[in-house]
């Protein structure tokens, strides 16, 4: 393949242009809908898509829009989840561009379904929670984040006066990033909660006991036990890190674009931020409180572990100096024994040497001296075999 020495360069700069600010009208009503998806459910996903909107290109690379006052729609991809934003057109509602029975042959999880009704000079309905102004009071902004019958999240938005396009998109965009990225602070939070039990087992399960009071079978099974118990901690953090971490990472863009629009609340209502406060940031701080006590208690056991590594290793030391001490005891004993089985040696090669040149001598000795004979002989014999096996023991340990 032919090295481009722009491709860094072009893929960066379509980068800062994959998500443009949409164009949109004050006075307009939107759906929005954001649909789970991976490598290998985007296929499905697509198809999913052009059932609903026929013109969607085959080939779509992260971003989409269709053009248009009343017919205006936009796909985006992120890194999780499909967004499509949609005008609903004057004399239908929002049921009908968000078709139920569509929605619910969607190939994966529908993270967002909301609707937005934008004004200039509107009135905020009587069911919204929270409520603030935007833009130093330019702007006022309500939600209501209980869904309704038909599953929808509902924001009113109400401009002081006509902005136009270009900034009353850039502001109802924003608006959707937070209905969005509020939601998938939460996500998993199922599975977060799931992980209580297992980190209550792994603490009461922890051992208590010194290692002076174990002998080495049980410091074998309590290491083996918290091995386990680290696995299981690994385990957990395998299955939950990414989805804090990213649950962290949406809960900060949701205040981030609060304070970008200068959100503020209004007198008799809560405000947007404060109700996000209580109840979105709780959620968030549990997560990573769970995150916080398994890598407490992941630090514990490798500590323990290592206290017990330490002392079957001490254990070990020990065990290998006296078995060096026993095998120097041995080797003492062995070499006493061979010095007597030496000596021994030594006298019995003697007396038969002594059996075998006395014969020899006898012929050329008077009779009466026979006895003196073999009495002067045997110390010379001796001395010999002495010599001889001294020599021969001295060569061998120099070859050794």
């Amino acid at each position: 393949m032919q090295h481009d020495p722009h491709r860094i360069r072009l893929e960066a700069n379509r980068e800062l242009h994959a998500r443009p600010f949409p164009v949109l009208r004050a006075n307009c009503r939107l759906v929005h809908l954001c649909v789970r998806v991976s490598p290998k459910s985007r296929d499905e996903v697509r198809a999913w898509l052009k059932e609903r909107i026929k013109d969607f290109p085959d080939d779509f690379q992260g971003h989409w829009e269709r053009p248009g006052a009343d017919s205006w729609i936009r796909v985006e991809r992120h890194t999780e989840f499909v967004a499509i934003t949609q005008v609903v057109p004057e004399g239908l509602q929002f049921t009908e561009v968000a078709d139920a029975t569509w929605i619910d042959r969607a190939p994966q999880d529908v993270l967002v379904l909301a609707r937005v009704t934008s004004s200039v000079g509107g009135e905020m309905p009587a069911d919204v929670e929270a409520v603030s102004s935007l833009r130093n009071g330019a702007v006022i902004a309500g939600s209501n984040f209980t869904a309704d019958n038909a599953g929808f999240t509902s924001w009113t938005v109400s401009f002081s006066k006509d902005p136009g396009d270009e900034a009353a998109g850039r502001l109802l965009q924003m608006i959707l990033e937070i209905e969005t990225y509020r939601t998938l602070a939460v996500m998993g939070m199922d599975r977060i909660r799931a992980v209580h039990p297992i980190l209550q087992r792994v603490a009461n399960n922890l051992p208590h006991e010194t290692t002076e009071t174990l002998d080495h079978d049980a410091m074998m099974d309590t290491l083996a036990s918290l091995s386990a118990q680290e696995s299981e901690l690994h385990a957990v953090w395998e299955k939950l890190a990414w989805r804090v971490g990213a649950n962290q990472a949406y809960h900060e863009l949701v205040f981030q674009r609060l304070d970008q629009l200068k959100a503020n609340g209004l007198d008799g209502y809560v405000g947007i931020r404060h109700f996000l406060k209580r109840r979105l940031t709780p959620a968030v701080s549990t997560a990573e409180t769970v995150m916080r006590r398994r890598s407490e208690l992941a630090d514990q056991i490798d500590e323990r572990a290592q206290l017990l590594r330490t002392q079957l290793q001490l254990n070990l030391q020990s065990q290998t100096r006296d078995l060096l001490a026993s095998l120097d005891q041995s080797a003492v004993r062995q070499i006493r024994l061979q010095s007597a089985v030496e000596g021994l040696s030594t006298v019995a090669i003697a007396y038969y040497a002594v059996g075998l040149i006395s014969p020899m001598i006898e012929p050329f000795v008077d009779p009466a001296m026979k006895d003196w004979v073999k009495a002067g002989v045997a110390p010379v014999v001796i001395g010999l075999v002495w010599w001889t096996l001294s020599r021969i023991r001295n060569r061998v340990s120099h070859n050794t």
